[in-house]
């Protein structure tokens, strides 16, 4: 068979086309199999995703993630790691406290997306029927329940339960540094300093398991009646509150709080029902309240809603205004206040990125995915079991104190010469802000108090 000029020219050129191609890819897939994969190390999160409260959380691991993997990851033997995080929405925020969701996102991260470490939790309730499957999968569960029991847990059996380590301040802890507030504040009321009598105090716990340390059966037998009593107070109530009230209203209760004569309110609530309850102590007629003069009484506790002021979610706009004057405490820099030398700086990208403030256990989740790294590169190991010894040395500054872990995985409270952990306390002011009112570092000294007559006293100290 014989070819003319230009067919022989247009073979050619196709051969050529050909070769340059078959050149090219080879050169490509050589580059692929050159280029290393990344290796992650997978960090599961059981958090209550459809609320802020688990959001922020997730908020605060991701900006840790963001900074350790911008500076190189994780090293071992020689080899990077990234960290990467996988969530699963618990909703135990909600007032109906879902258990199981808690044992069904600690299940399916561990067995279905294989992760090699937890970090999260939130409601105690759900977190102390977590315990036992972790345990059961020999996984590093960092948590962060306010229930004393969790400790307990990994002290009745450290062999089997060591894998617990609960990175936030438990319910006793707390009632030693929230107490002192209401304490000081009284005693400011005694000097003069401040027009703001709170000797009538009720005491309301949520209905949740790390409330019971402090609330226990209620009345007198209370473990919180008998140091309030001794304090100057008279203990008019205490008791727990339903987190679904009958009827969709907290009136009732208010009621009866009028008729006793109550002149401040102490809340202990960690859940999505306090918008509706601040929103019933603001809406609600007082006027069988003699030592108020018929005004709704001072509100202050533990809120964990009440923290929040951002775009997404303002509690201020959330109550309608009705939260004007709560004091709610929480730990960490939830407001710009110097801490730790990590303290503001957290503050500043958290708010930078997300625009909002964070809040009570943004500071802890935070430090938990550095600590947590820091042992595992001591380790030199991604096992849990060649992990532990190292987390259980962290001594780690964070932006909500100093993190060390007892024997039982607890964090250790000093208290002397200054908290270690300390607690902070903020006000909402009419203009629709927080204020930072108060911290245990200082514990004599209150700042920008709004009286219940919108009056603001910029500082006061008071004398023992």
């Amino acid at each position: 068979m014989s070819y003319s000029k230009n067919t022989k020219i247009i073979i050619t050129v196709g051969i050529v086309v050909i070769l340059i191609a078959a050149i090219t890819l080879g050169a490509y897939y050589m580059q692929q199999s050159q280029t290393p994969t990344k290796k992650y190390i997978l960090i599961g999160m059981p958090l209550p995703l459809n609320s802020p409260i688990g959001i922020n959380m997730l908020d605060s691991a991701q900006l840790a993630v963001n900074q350790i993997n911008g500076n190189g990851g994780v090293i071992i033997n020689g080899t990077h790691y990234y960290l990467k995080i996988i969530s699963y929405d618990t909703e135990e925020a909600d007032p109906s406290i879902p258990v199981s969701n808690g044992i069904s996102a600690i299940t399916a991260l561990i067995t279905q997306d294989k992760v090699n470490f937890l970090i999260g939790g939130y409601r105690s309730d759900v977190v102390d029927a977590e315990l036992p499957v972790v345990a059961q999968y020999h996984t590093i569960y960092i948590t962060f329940g306010a229930d004393p029991e969790i400790s307990t847990f990994v002290a009745e059996n450290y062999t089997a339960h060591k894998y617990i380590f609960n990175g936030f301040v438990n319910a006793t802890n707390q009632g030693i540094q929230y107490g002192a507030l209401p304490v000081y504040m009284l005693l400011a009321y005694k000097e003069g300093l401040i027009n703001m009598n709170i000797t009538n105090l009720a005491i309301l716990g949520e209905q949740a398991a790390w409330t019971k340390v402090d609330i226990g059966n209620g009345g007198t037998s209370s473990p919180l009646y008998k140091p309030f009593e001794e304090a100057g107070f008279n203990v008019t109530y205490i008791n727990y509150f339903p987190l679904s009230p009958p009827g969709g209203s907290y009136d009732s209760l208010f009621s009866q709080l009028a008729n006793l004569n109550t002149q401040a309110i102490y809340i202990l609530a960690a859940g999505t029902e306090t918008p509706l309850l601040v929103s019933n102590w603001d809406s609600f007629n007082w006027s069988a309240d003699k030592a108020t003069g018929g005004m709704k009484p001072i509100l202050m506790g533990a809120d964990v809603m009440a923290e929040m002021e951002g775009k997404t979610y303002d509690y201020f706009n959330a109550t309608n205004g009705g939260c004007n004057g709560e004091f709610t405490f929480g730990w960490g820099p939830m407001l710009p206040i110097n801490i730790t030398n990590s303290s503001i700086p957290f503050y500043n990208e958290f708010y930078s990125n997300y625009s909002f403030n964070p809040i009570f256990e943004d500071g802890f989740v935070y430090s938990a995915v550095y600590y947590l790294t820091q042992a595992i590169e001591k380790a030199q190991n991604l096992s849990s079991n060649a992990v532990i010894p190292y987390l259980e040395q962290t001594n780690y500054s964070g932006p909500a104190g100093l993190i060390k872990f007892s024997s039982s995985h607890g964090l250790i409270i000093n208290l002397k010469p200054v908290p270690s952990v300390p607690a902070v306390a903020m006000q909402w002011h009419r203009d629709g802000k927080l204020y930072l009112v108060w911290s245990s570092l200082n514990p004599l000294t209150f700042t920008n108090i709004q009286l219940p007559n919108g009056t603001v006293v910029p500082k006061i100290t008071v004398i023992l």
